[in-house]
């Protein structure tokens, strides 16, 4: 009998041991991960009268609060077919508030004309990232909001497939049936795996609002995978999605800050304020563009300014009004 206690014992200090090396283990990769799609934003090769007057504020703000101040996100797809180089498709902004235990979020039409980052050029704003990558991107969005963006995310949309696989799928309640890509869904509850996520995610032709309805759908497949993320249950799946995670991120979310937003900020994604960016599709010199104004632009920026308690000034919005009158609405 106490031989047999004794090899019990041996047995569950033998699993203990194999259960901590493993967690070891874990812990190296998300380490490795972090590393691997770490990447910082260079400065903007001229400092633009945006920069220079949102980024004064942060050096004021106490010390203790820097942990749990509020947040700006960009979340970016980038949709890459053939030879294309890729265009960010999806561009969502997040403000994570963690005081307030909510998130505005709201999505950038892709059609949206604005000047594209360090030129005087207008053009699509998705087409800003193939114009000069996740900087210009970035910096874009910047100057259209004429607001600062904390952090990036950045997806490639076909491992974004990968990603939604490695979770075991997502489940959404579809407004209305349609095909697409060889696809039916149907009306309802519908189950996706990743491929036919990327599918509802892609389409908005067929929606009866155009991009609005694409956006809607992107961001109800948001909602999903953070609630699907969160009932992760076995350690097991992690391998799987560490290694989607490699394949087809990038952010400048350091290790640290990615541990910080998950203490401090995590529930305050469970309440979303949706934002609309209002504006007009309409064709200028023989190619489709979606319009916001002046006054839009100001609009979007002041909810911000008022969600996260930053109220700063209007200059590059101002300035461009001049520029773009005349053009679109």
């Amino acid at each position: 009998m106490k031989r047999l206690r004794l090899i019990i014992i041996g047995l569950l200090l033998l699993s203990l041991g194999g259960t901590t090396w493993y967690v070891y283990q874990l812990f190296e990769r998300v380490q490795q991960t972090a590393k691997s799609i770490y990447e910082p934003l260079p400065p903007p090769p001229v400092p633009s009268v945006t920069a220079e007057k949102t980024e004064k504020p942060k050096p004021e703000e106490p010390k203790q609060e820097e942990a749990k101040r509020p947040l700006k996100l960009l979340l970016f797809g980038v949709d890459k077919r053939g030879n294309d180089p890729g265009r960010s498709d999806t561009l969502i902004f997040l403000a994570i508030h963690p005081g307030k235990k909510e998130t505005l979020m709201f999505n950038i039409p892709r059609d949206t004309r604005t000047f594209i980052a360090d030129s005087d050029k207008e053009d699509k704003i998705n087409h800003a990232y193939s114009k000069g990558g996740i900087p210009a991107t970035v910096r874009t969005v910047e100057r259209f909001l004429d607001i600062p963006v904390d952090y990036y995310v950045k997806v490639e949309m076909e491992g974004f497939a990968a990603i939604v696989d490695s979770l075991g799928g997502i489940a959404v309640d579809n407004a209305f049936a349609f095909d697409y890509e060889g696809y039916h869904f149907p009306k309802g509850l519908i189950a996706l795996d990743g491929e036919k996520a990327l599918a509802y995610a892609r389409m908005r032709y067929e929606d009866p609002e155009g991009d609005f309805g694409r956006n809607k759908r992107q961001q109800l497949i948001l909602r999903e995978l953070m609630s699907k993320a969160k009932q992760i249950s076995t350690v097991g799946k992690m391998d799987d999605i560490l290694a989607n995670i490699g394949n087809s991120f990038k952010t400048n979310l350091t290790l640290n800050d990615m541990q910080e937003l998950m203490l401090n900020y995590r529930s305050s994604l469970d309440h979303l304020e949706i934002q609309r960016l209002q504006g007009e599709g309409g064709m200028h010199q023989g190619v489709y563009y979606y319009f916001v104004s002046a006054q839009e632009r100001l609009r979007i920026k002041q909810e911000i300014e008022r969600f996260v308690g930053e109220p700063g000034p209007s200059v590059t919005i101002q300035a461009e009004k001049k520029e773009t009158e005349g053009v679109g609405i």
